[in-house]
């Protein structure tokens, strides 16, 4: 009994002990997680609170997780469902079911300082489907959005690491700015897009009509584009992504410069009147006649009498290279997300030595320190390097296959073919070092005023920081003396924006405030050394105090915007939509009188089917949307004012004897009156939704109108100055545009998903300088700057061509056969300029449309792109006509052509080109052509791994592709490409690369 005694405070304590840890130690939990209609959920996010401890669920949406202990609690999180979260407990066993969160299922989209439910949008707003092109080998944003929107036009590139021009529902000015404003994370971005990696890019939205765009003022005229990076996801466990990408291209057309045969015989016919028999009609080759007796220069000569065939152009091009890689780390716990990221991308381009490197860095992070205090930060780093000279390309066709670029030793000839034209390979041999450096740092602090729900008050401070470096050496510089410089430059903008906002719903009432006031600045300095003459460069250019003639150049410049904004969104119910805005502007660039531009904005909605008496079964939603706004455009920097320069014509010396000064003469006429440029519109719009979501889309009507046009207008030259900037006239825009979303096939292995958009934009210019100075009782034109009122900006006013000039026929006085033949529309039998010219047409399209498709079959998923433009009647006109040489035969007889067109000879006498070295009193005469086209823009195939082989390998996710960019282009265009406007002249011959790819995208 005392030995049982003696061990009970024992075993007691070993009980306590043992219940105690039973309540802290760890424990297995398990489950099962489904949707609303009771199905599995796979690669859901399980995560125990306020640790990084978390799983997801399997194929069959099946958990288990080992938590610390039963006071843990579990987040739960799925992409398009609200968070849940419960304690654990006793519990070991814990089911879900989520339910979709209704704001992500409306498509909440971003506008101005804010976010909005699409459904409660009151303004044009598009979202661009970047999903739709990420398996395509794009290495900028911009060739994501490139058609996919309507009224957004993106240009085509041909460079490496070019920055595409962006345009929105067409130009509203004739001398101001014509790009849009660019928002990137809330914070203004001045600089390229293609400096983003694309990979880290969430949403990109854009603002089209003046109520969407009224809140950015006066930098809003041409429409805002808002561009979103990725973050982290609250309670989402870490997840590793990594993307890669392999691309080879090359040109869409097949094009090169003429070979030995062909260049001879193109000057047999330049010589056609010698070289061929005139009984023969010039058909028949003149056994007399030799190249000696052309206007061949020496070594041209030399050429002829040798097998010479050098290819210039294919000995400087190659096959272009891209690959892409991508690494991302996202997740997040109960307060924090994060996202990181870097990037490589690494192109080569199809000249030798155009080539194109980006590094890329991102931290994204957001913290809820306490209910009521948030801090985070978007930083960035974009690092470009186009280090190397390609060879120049301006120069390739001023060569000969008779000639080669080296002598017999292996040295470079520096004039080829004997005239002053040089080697274009020996610019490749520069020494080249070109990088920029782009660092950016947004940090934003959100505080909610506990004591009053709704309210909240957001500080943005962004600072953006850019390097410019630009430094080269050649010994064939200056004459081949050598040449050297180093080029440095930096540029700081900064951005501070204090953000009062106030949410709140008042039983059926909703309301919305938002008030801003902030400022931007931006800075730049400039440093240029450069040297010429050198007696060596194996220093290249870091010791620029070894040239004979040194000089050094700088620059500086500063402005500032100063605004602010107040807005208020209203719905009654999500029925009865209202939205009003107003922007109060001030830039330095502006005159004393005017430095400053209020910008207002309202719209109205009514979501027509949330009434009760709307009783259409197959409308799932159908909204009717209008709304007037104004814009402005900003002018560059100094612009109403009196510049003053310190140039080498401004020094002097004053006295006998005396030292030469430096002076200072005035550069520009100072405007005090100059003022914003303003547009102002309404945008009419329906949304719509029909049969359970299947079918959705809307349709546009917009019409803007804009005053104060800034000019450059002409001056007297007893002024002393060629112009002044100033404000005239006026022009409009007017279009429509929609977007039809479809989902014509959904079953459990077979979806197809159909967008097709649509855009049509006409501008016209309503007035001008408003003279009469032919006293005609209309007002003037400004024929030489082509502008005509009541026409569009891009008209084209130019003489008519009715085909090319023969041999027999009776041509005007001056017109050589081959030449084209001009109407002489007032029957005088003379070509003058004032009475022979007339309206052909105009540059821009008439419409475009772009067709984005996605096929879906079990784990396969194929996906192509549509992009088109098309003229209509007498639009999107070009000149295409093979230049250089006019009237001088010499010139056009040494030097070459590309292949693309066959020109006017007395044997080819039906050619649709005119020879560019025959004479003719009007060498401003040329063939329009339409750039019509239709291009298969994008394709590709891609293959997830199931799920079961994922949890096999233990990663989230694993998919790989193939893909194509610009396989096909349907037109009627004859040279390099439609889009560009490059055509049969031999002059910048970059072309529009096709690429294919393979690729490979995984998570774990």
């Amino acid at each position: 009994m005392k030995q049982v005694a003696l061990h009970q405070p024992y075993w007691y304590l070993c009980i306590v002990i043992w219940l105690w840890a039973g309540t802290t130690t760890a424990q297995t939990i398990s489950g099962k997680i489904t949707d609303e209609t009771g199905q599995a959920l796979p690669g859901v996010n399980i995560l125990e609170k306020g640790t990084s401890n978390g799983t997801s669920t399997g194929i069959d949406g099946t958990y288990n997780l080992a938590v610390s202990s039963n006071n843990a609690v579990l987040l739960v999180s799925f992409i398009g469902y609200l968070t849940q979260e419960i304690t654990v407990g006793n519990q070991t066993s814990i089911n879900f079911q989520l339910v979709p969160d209704e704001a992500l299922l409306n498509e909440v989209v971003v506008v101005g300082y804010g976010t909005q439910k699409k459904k409660d949008l009151t303004g044009s707003i598009a979202s661009a489907n970047l999903a739709a092109f990420k398996e395509a080998p794009n290495v900028s944003i911009l060739q994501s959005l490139k058609g996919s929107l309507p009224g957004l036009t993106i240009s085509q590139t041909n460079r490496p690491g070019q920055e595409a021009s962006i345009n929105i529902r067409g130009t509203s000015t004739l001398n101001g700015n014509t790009a849009p404003l660019i928002i990137v994370d809330g914070i203004i971005f001045s600089g390229r897009l293609s400096d983003i990696n694309p990979a880290d890019v969430a949403n990109v939205d854009v603002l089209k009509d003046p109520s969407s765009k009224a809140v950015y003022g006066s930098q809003a005229a041409n429409g805002v584009v808002l561009v979103t990076t990725k973050t982290g996801r609250l309670a989402q466990k870490p997840t590793i992504t990594y993307s890669t990408n392999y691309a080879i291209s090359s040109p869409t057309v097949d094009a090169r410069l003429l070979n030995r045969e062909e260049f001879l015989e193109k000057v047999r016919n330049i010589e056609y009147r010698n070289a061929y028999t005139q009984a023969s009609g010039y058909t028949e080759q003149n056994p007399a006649w030799t190249f000696a007796n052309s206007d061949f220069l020496p070594p041209n000569i030399a050429g002829a009498n040798t097998t010479n065939d050098f290819d210039w152009f294919g000995s400087l091009t190659q096959n272009s290279l891209i690959q892409n890689h991508s690494l991302g780390l996202s997740g997040g716990s109960d307060k924090t997300n994060y996202f990181l990221s870097a990037g490589y991308t690494n192109e080569k381009g199809y000249i030798k030595n155009d080539d194109y490197k980006r590094y890329t860095v991102r931290i994204n992070l957001d913290n809820a320190i306490t209910k009521w205090l948030t801090i985070g930060v978007n930083t960035s780093g974009a690092f470009t390097d186009f280090s190397g000279d390609a060879p120049s390309v301006d120069n390739i066709v001023t060569t000969s296959p008779l000639v080669t670029p080296t002598d017999a030793n292996g040295d470079w000839v520096i004039n080829p073919i004997g005239d002053f034209n040089v080697n274009p390979f020996l610019n490749s041999l520069a020494d080249n070092y070109e990088v920029q450096s782009r660092l950016v740092g947004n940090f934003y602090t959100i505080l909610k005023v506990p004591s009053i729900p709704g309210l909240s008050y957001r500080v943005n401070f962004g600072n953006n920081l850019k390097y410019f470096k630009t430094y080269s050496s050649t010994p064939y510089g200056a004459g081949r003396t050598g040449e050297a410089f180093k080029n440095d430059a930096t540029q700081y903008e900064q951005t501070l924006d204090n953000i009062l906002n106030y949410v709140q719903s008042f039983g059926k009432h909703n309301i919305n405030v938002t008030a801003v006031y902030g400022y931007n600045t931006a800075d730049f300095n400039r440093t240029v050394a450069r040297g010429t003459g050198f007696s060596d460069l194996n220093l290249s250019y870091n010791n620029l105090a070894l040239a004979e003639i040194q000089k050094i150049d700088s620059e500086a410049w500063d402005e500032s915007l100063l605004y602010q904004v107040g807005s208020l969104a209203y719905n009654y119910d999500s029925r009865y939509l209202f939205k009003a805005t107003v922007r109060r502007d001030g830039f330095s660039g502006f005159s004393q009188n005017n430095k400053t531009g209020i910008f207002p904005s309202v719209g109205v909605g009514w979501v027509v089917s949330e009434e009760k008496f709307f009783n259409l079964p197959a409308v799932d939603f159908f909204k009717i949307r209008g709304s007037y706004g104004e814009n402005g455009n900003k002018v560059a920097r100094y612009s109403s004012l009196a510049r003053v320069l310190a140039e080498e014509s401004s020094k002097y010396v004053f006295g006998d004897g005396g030292s030469t000064s430096i002076g200072r003469s005035v550069s520009t006429l100072a405007n005090t009156n100059l003022r914003w440029e303003r547009t102002e519109g309404y945008n009419i719009g329906v949304d719509f939704a029909f049969f359970k979501n299947r079918i959705d889309g809307n349709v546009e009507y917009y019409y803007s109108n804009t005053n104060d046009l800034l000019w450059s207008q002409v001056l007297p030259q007893t002024s002393g100055f060629a112009n002044v900037l100033t404000n005239i006239g006026e022009l409009n825009n007017t279009g429509i545009e929609f977007l039809l979303h479809a989902i014509p096939v959904k079953s459990k292995d077979f979806n197809w998903d159909v967008t097709v958009n649509f855009s049509r934009n006409k501008n016209k210019i309503v007035r001008l300088l408003g003279e009469d100075l032919n006293q005609d009782g209309k007002e003037d034109d400004l024929i030489a700057s082509g502008l005509f009122i009541g026409r569009p900006i891009g008209t084209i006013y130019n003489y008519e061509v009715d085909g090319l000039w023969g041999l027999e026929d009776g041509r005007l006085t001056g017109f050589d056969p081959g030449s084209y033949k001009v109407v002489d529309q007032d029957g005088d039998g003379k070509i003058s300029p004032d009475k022979d010219r007339v309206i052909l047409g105009q540059r821009e399209p008439d419409y475009t449309f772009g067709i984005q498709s996605t096929l879906s079959y079990k784990s396969f998923t194929f996906r192509f792109f549509i992009n088109s433009f098309q003229g209509g009647k007498d639009g999107y006109l070009a000149a295409n006509h093979l230049n250089g040489y006019n009237n001088t035969k010499g010139n056009a007889s040494n030097s070459n052509s590309f292949n693309f067109a066959q020109y006017w000879s007395p044997n080819n006498p039906n050619a649709k080109y005119s020879n560019p070295w025959v004479g003719t009193p009007v060498p401003g005469a040329r063939n329009y052509f339409q750039r019509n086209f239709t291009r298969l823009q994008d394709a590709s195939l891609s293959y997830n791994l199931n799920d079961a082989l994922l949890e096999k390998l233990n990663i989230q996710s694993m998919k790989f592709f193939v893909s194509a960019k610009n396989p096909f282009t349907l037109t009627q265009w004859e040279g390099w490409d439609p889009e560009t406007g490059q055509g049969v002249s031999s002059f910048q011959p970059f072309p529009v690369m096709k690429s294919y790819s393979l690729g490979l995208e995984l998570s774990f």
